[in-house]
């Protein structure tokens, strides 16, 4: 993968962690703000229903603090006279109560007079009843609360009812009870807008009043009627006065609902408001958000993949351009520089290269240099710093080549002839030098001077070097059978212990050899006839029967106070 691909990978990547992270942050941020939100609404239906209810109270037991004081009221309840109606009639302030009934001190209800004096209410209408579901509450002393429902309407357009059963005492004697009837217009069928609270009330094992869809109703009412803390409530269990809400999802819609128990410890049937909420505004605010951080985390995408791509351009053309001059400098073509990048820090390593590349060629240069002033295998022995001044003995086989009659030869020709000449013979013997593993030691006029076996050695360089004289016999012949003056050569070769290493000063050394086998292998090059290769009696030893020689007459030799023993070696090379 490229540099440009891993960097906008990278910022897409950190983008997308981004946008997925404000995502999460928002929709919990969110989710916390309308959660409480709906709780405090929750609340507050809560709270305005229960002082409503306090209120009724307080009405309630104001109308019996009026009634205590009446002895015609007492004795018509003793006596169940219907007149006890018209006498209450009287005292009663009944304001929003829409009836109101009476009870004889045993709990009957004392029936009203037909005028209805008692309220415009048919009583008989409303469900579970007036009557508290426990006969001891008709003697107890608090207020009883319970609720009702119109029976004969459907649940969603149910009158709702709260039912008050206050004692009426006098000097400590309970001498009847008034049963209070109020509607609840808060549970009217009124249309409500999705952010509202719904209030219904789950009363008898029906979901009576408010404006709920029929979808959510159904729901509703088998959620409700499953819910052991609702369905399964009783008198003696039903303590506690509200739940946490709870969410409920129908027709893809999600509502959230919370009820609360609103005449806990009553005689009457226990009755709880459900307060109904829908979530299909704040979930399509929540779809909204999510798709405005989604966009802001796209087009923030595209502006960080341009902004991207356009500094990867300027980081990754010259870093191509870096791998190609490196290519170029692999090549071994120096010729370059780079050209100034548009960053501080792609320039600085421009010039860093350039001057690396300006470093390179000048050693380059030098290196051919000393390739052509030293043979290839010592040149790259001092590189290594392999060879210091001084010397170190070694096994070394030297070889004489030089041409015979060179005078004769040179003599009334011009110099450029003369160098033509020599460049050419030089070069073939070199190369058969080369081409055995040996190294050139130097170039003397007309002569080859090669060492076998340093600076370094194979084991069996003797052998190299005796091979190495007939390829050399054997390539002057065949450039003879073209050439417009044959040269013929003679060959010397001694092998035996050398000092080996640099002969000067510390800035101006030559490798070479020094040793009386030296001086051996060049007398031998001297006293070999044209086409003649000489073998002092170490190196016949060294190379064996690999190659056959033929001992000749003791020579003696300038230098040499004895006769030496040499051999010619016998495959001589073709002569035209």
């Amino acid at each position: 993968m490229t540099f440009r691909a891993r960097l906008l990978q990278a910022i897409l990547g950190v983008v997308a962690v981004a946008t997925a992270a404000s995502l999460y942050v928002a929709e919990r941020q969110s989710r916390a703000s309308h959660d409480a939100l709906v709780d405090a609404l929750f609340r507050q239906q809560t709270a305005a229903f229960q002082r409503e209810q306090e209120g009724r109270h307080a009405q309630a037991a104001e109308q019996v603090a009026r009634l205590a004081t009446s002895v015609r009221l007492f004795a018509a309840l003793e006596e169940r006279d219907p007149e006890v109606y018209k006498i209450a009639g009287d005292e009663l302030r009944l304001g929003d109560f829409k009836a109101f009934r009476l009870l004889d001190p045993r709990g009957a209800i004392v029936a009203p007079p037909a005028d209805g004096r008692a309220g415009l209410l048919d009583t008989a209408r409303l469900r579970p009843g007036l009557l508290p579901a426990r006969p001891d509450a008709m003697y107890a002393d608090a207020v009883e609360l319970g609720f009702a429902f119109d029976q004969r309407q459907s649940p969603s357009r149910s009158g709702l009812y709260r039912v008050l059963a206050t004692p009426i005492v006098n000097f400590d004697t309970r001498v009847g009870t008034l049963i209070l009837v109020q509607h609840l217009p808060q549970f009217a069928n009124e249309k409500a807008s999705d952010d509202d609270l719904r209030p219904a009330l789950w009363l008898d094992g029906q979901l009576v009043g408010g404006e709920l869809p029929a979808a959510l109703r159904d729901a509703l009412s088998a959620r409700l009627t499953t819910d052991r803390a609702a369905h399964l409530a009783t008198h003696s269990t039903d303590t506690a006065e509200r739940r946490d809400y709870t969410e409920i999802a129908v027709a893809g819609t999600t509502y959230r609902y919370q009820r609360m128990l609103l005449n806990a410890g009553s005689a009457y049937p226990p009755a709880w408001l459900i307060s109904t909420f829908s979530m299909a505004s704040l979930e399509a605010r929540h779809r909204e958000l999510r798709l405005r951080i989604a966009m802001t985390g796209f087009i923030t995408a595209l502006l960080a993949a341009v902004i991207g791509l356009a500094l990867a351009r300027q980081l990754a053309q010259p870093i191509g351009d870096l791998v190609a001059a490196t290519r170029q400098i692999r090549a071994g073509d120096y010729a370059l520089s780079l050209k100034p990048a548009a960053t501080h820090e792609m320039r600085t390593l421009n010039a860093s290269f350039n001057e690396m590349a300006a470093g390179l060629a000048l050693k380059d240069r030098y290196r051919s240099l000393l390739a052509q002033v030293a043979d290839p295998q010592v040149a790259a022995e001092l590189i290594a710093g392999r060879v210091r001044l001084g010397g170190e003995l070694r096994e070394v086989t030297v070889m004489f080549c030089d041409i015979r009659e060179y005078t004769v030869l040179t003599v009334g020709r011009a110099p450029e002839d003369v160098i033509d000449l020599l460049n050419a013979h030089l070069g073939a013997m070199a190369q058969a030098v080369h081409a055995h593993g040996g190294v050139i030691n130097q170039f003397a006029g007309d002569s080859v001077m090669a060492l076998f076996g340093a600076p370094k050695g194979y084991g069996d360089d003797a052998l190299r070097a005796v091979r190495c004289a007939i390829a050399m016999v054997r390539e002057r012949d065949r450039m003879n059978q073209t050439a417009a003056l044959p040269i013929h050569i003679g060959i010397g070769i001694a092998s035996g212990a050398m000092v080996a290493g640099c002969i000067g000063a510390e800035n101006r050394s030559d490798y070479t050899v020094v040793g009386e086998r030296v001086n051996l292998a060049a007398r031998l090059c001297g006293a070999a006839q044209a086409g003649d290769i000489l073998l002092d009696e170490n190196t016949r030893l060294l190379i064996g029967d690999d190659i056959e020689t033929a001992a000749v007459p003791p020579v003696l030799l300038k230098g040499f106070a004895q006769p030496t023993t040499a051999y010619r070696v016998a495959i001589a090379p073709m002569r035209t």
